[in-house]
């Protein structure tokens, strides 16, 4: 079994917010090394927990074995999660949906992930079902939609002359006649795309090759499509009194969530111009935390990769 490195995020503020009681069931999105769905666990809740990666699935699953019979472990995506409620006929009292990619994939440097280890250019969360690679995208996409990943999926300013860079690459790539792009060929390629040398790189403060692979990460795993698709389900899902927290670890997805619970929040939803409101619309949640929670000093020094994340909660009216 190999070895999977995962801290789990805003652990502490996850379960306070959940609220976790005895004997009643809890949904963990994204299962990973386990951590959110241990500390539900030790509360004497039970758990539904999905996970796209098989390695975190053995290892959580031996790590776990003592709450056996508390836990179901499904090898899906959480897009998923209604499907599969209903098929146990689960009642659910809450969901974490942790959106962050884990320690284990940043630190397997054959899969791509990383900018800083050497590997293929990968990036798939699972790869035993085939599908769609960075590499693919590199290679085959033509510039036009690589122009749209990485101005809505990267916030690229410089986007157009990125793809049209990576198409000038190809005609190297593709005459070495190499199936797969290096994750050190392609960091290379922005580098020098950009017009970056590498001995100037400490005066940036984030890598300029971190919004790229952020890209085509979001891209490869569609993320912010199973954004959208999974938060009604969890909506519907979710008994009355039920509460959702979901973690993003970037702005999109947070703008994601962060519109959807206003929305669901809304008293009134007649259009603008309407002098009195004739809609009855009464909300569906009552947003728990008005503004993002982040990661505190402690953890910060303890979990560099906490930095990013913002937890907003809501609870089903």
């Amino acid at each position: 079994m190999k070895e999977y490195s995962h801290k789990s995020v805003l652990l502490k503020e996850v379960i306070d917010y959940l609220q976790v009681e005895k004997d009643k069931t809890y949904i963990d999105g994204t299962l990973g090394g386990g951590g959110h769905t241990e500390a539900i666990l030790e509360k004497k809740g039970k758990v539904l927990a999905f996970e796209l990666d098989k390695d975190g699935i053995e290892y959580s699953i031996n790590r776990l074995d003592k709450y056996k019979d508390s836990l179901i472990v499904k090898n899906k995506s959480y897009i998923h999660l209604k499907d599969t409620v209903e098929e146990y006929d689960l009642k659910i009292s809450g969901i974490i949906l942790d959106l962050g990619l884990s320690s284990h994939h940043l630190d397997e440097s054959d899969r791509g992930f990383s900018f800083r280890d050497e590997g293929n250019l990968d990036m798939r969360f699972d790869s035993s079902k085939g599908g769609l690679t960075a590499s693919d995208i590199v290679l085959k996409w033509p510039e036009d939609k690589l122009v749209e990943i990485f101005r809505e999926y990267g916030e690229i300013k410089k986007a157009k002359s990125l793809a049209r860079g990576i198409i000038a690459l190809r005609k190297t790539v593709l005459k070495q006649k190499q199936k797969f792009v290096k994750t050190s060929m392609f960091v290379q390629a922005v580098l020098r795309i950009f017009h970056i040398k590498e001995s100037s790189l400490g005066r940036f403060k984030t890598h300029p090759a971190t919004k790229v692979f952020q890209a085509l990460r979001i891209a490869v795993n569609k993320e912010l499509n199973n954004v959208r698709d999974v938060l009604p389900q969890a909506i519907d899902v979710l008994e009355k009194g039920g509460r959702l927290v979901v973690i993003s670890f970037h702005s999109l997805e947070d703008r994601i969530v962060k519109q959807y619970f206003k929305e669901l929040a809304k008293e009134c939803i007649c259009p603008l111009h309407t002098p009195i409101c004739i809609c009855n619309n009464k909300p569906k949640v009552k947003i728990i935390t008005k503004k993002a929670i982040k990661a505190s000093e402690e953890e910060l020094k303890e979990n560099k990769r906490s930095r990013s994340a913002a937890l907003r909660v809501i609870e089903k009216i």
